[in-house]
């Protein structure tokens, strides 16, 4: 993985040596604000779990979230440039359903329980470079890839899933599972987007796919499944990667006209000294 983030840099340090002879060839963006607004979707993969032992009826599932801030573009009339952000992510910690069939516990039928569980927001700083190419008079083609460095403090997940068995008066424990972060709290991700620009008298609207690939899982950790009457005890190994695909909405509001603000203020002084 090392490998591949160390090729991705040396293709970003070269496209910015290309770009950078390119120059203001379009104006046209010098007119709108470089720091703009970002509001994402995005869909987290699912948690992986990888049974070792035994089997177990255990089930992943894709998680919906939101990311939203700011960002600030070096450079938009170039057709190469460089922009970095301040994002807050709402992290999913878990998503799964665990199935426990007829018989396994005395007193119950079959049962699926699902697990759900989001975090609070965290921080991510994205550095990216993007390339534009003109498609129409106010559309545009937008490239950008670089890097996402979210701020994850050290933490855990745990979850578990009990019965009360009353004709044991017994509380029986059937499934667990713990998974922790790394010791260090800064987790790159690589970010690819491809998407379109479209230009209106008030406002430049950026529509892009977004996808992230995490370099280091978010969370690693064991689950177990014990205590059933019939199947027999079941473990593996469970991880959340942090990869996720959305779409992201960047919004550019234009500058106010220097010019015709000066324009109207000379106007009033004029009318002052008439009267």
């Amino acid at each position: 993985m090392s490998a591949i983030a160390l090729i991705f840099f040396t293709n970003i340090i070269s496209v910015i040596a290309q770009g950078s002879s390119v120059k203001n060839k379009f104006p046209e963006f010098a007119s709108y604000k470089t720091f703009g607004w970002n509001f994402s979707p995005v869909l987290y993969r699912a948690a992986n779990f990888d049974t070792t032992i035994g089997t177990i009826q255990i089930e992943g599932k894709a998680t919906p979230s939101i990311t939203f801030g700011f960002t600030k573009v070096i450079h938009p009339e170039r057709e190469f440039n460089f922009r970095y952000g301040l994002l807050f992510n709402l992290l999913p910690l878990e998503h799964y359903t665990i199935n426990i069939g007829d018989g396994e516990v005395p007193g119950f039928t079959g049962d699926a329980t699902t697990f759900k569980t989001y975090g609070t927001f965290l921080f991510s700083i994205p550095l990216q470079i993007e390339l534009k190419k003109q498609l129409e008079r106010n559309l545009y083609f937008s490239m950008m890839a670089g890097v996402n460095i979210t701020l994850l403090r050290p933490g855990s997940v745990t979850s578990s899933k009990s019965y009360y068995i009353e004709e044991l008066d017994q509380i029986r424990q059937v499934f667990a599972l713990q998974a922790l972060t790394r010791e260090t709290s800064i987790y790159p991700n690589l970010i690819l987007s491809p998407g379109l620009y479209y230009l209106t008298n008030r406002i430049l609207i950026q529509t892009s796919i977004i996808y992230q690939k995490a370099i280091p899982n978010y969370f690693t950790g064991e689950y177990l499944q014990d205590n059933l009457e019939i199947s027999e005890r079941a473990e593996g190994q469970y991880s959340l990667s942090g990869d996720y695909i959305g779409l992201s909405f960047n919004f550019f509001f234009k500058k106010k006209d220097v010019k015709s603000k000066k324009k109207l203020k000379e106007k009033a002084v004029k009318n002052i000294y008439i009267n």
